[in-house]
């Protein structure tokens, strides 16, 4: 989640960003920046070598399990042009818009805490042989990973300034020298209070040509969280069920807190990092999986001192796909706990990463903490019956169309599930956010074999079930559910049927309640309906030959007008023939997480 965008982001932003730049000076170096040939800035290659790759590698705090990461680059291997009257030139040794691919090569990052024993910054440096015996300048910057993206942009086009004054500024700047193989394992910046890091590994000055040249050999984002936090899941879940989670900040005072929660499979959690770039900063753009992080040179609604949920929602969805994983962000909160309702409908079973989190508006991410749960399928399944949602049918045979969808439920806010069949849509108003939440919805041959009670009289059109979350779960969850349906005008005419009489009845509690039924219009070949619930579970569509007569529908609570709400966006569908569209990624940003690594 934010915690996982920001690690998997800086491990790009500094990698694949000095990947930008590419290296004039030898095969140590991946790219160089020359600005009026008078300054330089270098940055040194990578490669998938733990020992070799010139990579930080932090200790000390809590290991965090990292996404498998690849990082890509491609771009132009030399660009020129003039900027504020600097002449820049950029070169990478690399091949021409070509892929340059390399694997990050450890599998967890470290995060720190604002508590005694868990704040303690420690790392080594692993560098190539290249630069056996030399001397090194290691800074710790308070500093972000959007504040470190502007740097480099302004790095492209010629400023080296900023980036100079916040390296005099550093909170910390020890030198050290390198082993005879281009290491340091003894590195230490001891106790640190809760804030965002950057570090910064560059080249002593003195074995510089140029003393005014910079040489960076690696740079991780670091972060030493506010609060430690306590999370409660199951270590196992059922598919089609919910899987109930909590988070508790301990010792922490009220704040406009945002929590999150991401259930991403094992195998899911991987990411592809791509950085094109062709040597300007308006063709600078960054991908993960194909989701946007980066366009043309601009953050795409990422930007990491004010959190959106609805881009990470967006960007976490696409990467991991609906059957991998699912994600829920809550509104802002003054609470220092939050609780989640993660489904597990349709998802692939095994082991899933449960990472949950908290920002606080103003502080970034304050509470990290990470979990494993297994999820799986129980030898032997009662279903769903038609009570109250979120199951399965329990005659499958019954069945003669089965469409799954999945959308974000945010307080307040009208949401749509939309089928293209005989319900057109529902469309729910929840009292709480509660993440993604599944709508099941089976089109029936007939009338349910474990419903017994008799239909009132009248013509069948059909049978449907509507499942919410897990057995039950929606009741007294939603403000208002309206499901719109449509019936064929050829229907109509076949039995005699008055379009005026179509009545939608619910089953509940042993009978066949009718509902209020509105004819909305006439649309082709169809006649649309619109019925306001106050629950889900079996359902009919009866008309009356001529005269409808009179029916009482059933009381419903003040639904209100949900008619003119927006549908709600990315609504992922599967049908019985599987998922169509999503690729796998995100990994969950791997994220997108970037956070998850620090990179180089």
């Amino acid at each position: 989640m934010g915690r996982l965008y920001v690690i998997l982001f800086t491990v790009f932003i500094f990698f694949l960003i000095p990947d930008a730049a590419g290296s004039a000076m030898d095969g140590s170096y991946l790219l160089n920046i020359s600005i009026n040939s008078t300054e330089n800035v270098s940055f040194a290659n990578h490669n998938e070598s733990p020992m070799e790759g010139n990579w930080i590698k932090l200790s000390g705090g809590t290991p965090v399990t990292l996404p498998a990461l690849n990082l890509v680059f491609n771009g132009v291997n030399n660009s020129n042009f003039t900027r504020n009257g600097k002449t820049i030139n950029i070169t990478a040794s690399v091949d021409n818009y070509s892929d340059h691919l390399i694997e990050y090569p450890y599998s967890s990052h470290s995060i720190y805490t604002n508590v005694s024993g868990n704040n303690e910054m420690n790392l080594s440096f692993f560098g190539s042989s290249h630069f056996a015996d030399l001397s090194i300048d290691i800074y710790l910057v308070s500093s972000t990973p959007d504040e470190v993206w502007d740097i480099i942009n302004d790095a492209v086009d010629g400023n080296t300034t900023i980036f100079r004054n916040l390296l005099n500024d550093s909170l910390k700047r020890i030198n050290y020298s390198l082993n005879s193989t281009g290491d340091n394992s003894s590195i230490s910046f001891g106790s640190q209070q809760a804030g965002d890091y950057v570090i910064f590994v560059l080249l002593n000055s003195s074995h510089l040509t140029n003393p005014n040249d910079l040489s960076i050999l690696s740079t991780t984002t670091v972060q030493v969280l506010k609060y430690e936090s306590v999370v409660t899941a199951p270590t196992s879940a059922k598919t089609n069920y919910i899987v109930p989670v909590q988070i508790k900040l301990t010792d922490a005072d009220q704040g406009n807190y945002i929590y999150g929660a991401i259930l991403v499979h094992k195998d899911a959690y991987e990411a592809t990092l791509r950085f094109e770039f062709n040597g300007t900063r308006d063709q600078t753009n960054l991908t993960i999986d194909g989701a946007d992080l980066v366009e043309k040179g601009e953050l795409t609604g990422i930007n990491l001192t004010s959190l959106n949920t609805t881009k990470l929602q967006e960007i976490i969805e696409t990467v991991i796909g609906p059957e991998n994983g699912t994600v829920s962000f809550t509104d802002d909160t003054d609470s220092t706990s939050a609780s989640f309702s993660l489904t597990t409908n349709d998802l692939n079973t095994g082991d899933y990463y449960l990472l949950v989190c908290a920002y606080e508006s103003g502080e970034r991410l304050v509470a990290f903490n990470q979990n494993i749960i297994n999820i799986y399928t129980p030898s032997s399944s009662n279903g769903g019956g038609g009570g109250g949602g979120g199951g399965m049918s329990d005659e499958p045979e019954n069945v003669e169309e089965t469409v799954f969808l999945r959308i974000y439920l945010r307080a307040g806010d009208s949401a749509t599930y939309n089928f293209n069949n005989v319900v057109t849509s529902v469309e729910v108003t929840p009292e709480k956010t509660y993440g993604l939440v599944a709508v099941k919805m089976e089109v029936l041959h007939g009338q349910p074999g474990s419903i017994t009670t008799d239909p009132p009289n009248g013509v069948i059109y059909k049978y449907f079930n509507i499942f919410v979350g897990n057995l039950g779960w929606s009741e007294g969850k939603l403000s208002s559910s309206v499901i719109k349906f449509q019936v064929p005008a050829s229907w109509f005419k076949e039995n005699n049927i008055d379009p005026a009489s179509v009545i939608l009845y619910r089953h509940h509690d042993g009978n066949w309640q009718a509902l209020k039924t509105t004819m909305t219009r006439q649309a082709g070949r169809y006649y649309q309906y619109s019925s306001p619930t106050p629950g889900f579970s079996a359902f009919m569509i009866m008309g009356s030959v001529g005269d409808s007569g009179d029916v009482e529908p059933v009381a419903t609570p003040d639904l209100g007008t949900v008619a003119g709400s927006t549908p709600t966006p990315e609504a992922t569908w599967i049908s019985d023939k599987g998922i169509p569209g999503f690729g796998l990624m995100l990994g969950i940003m791997g994220i997108l997480i970037a956070v998850y690594s620090g990179r180089k």
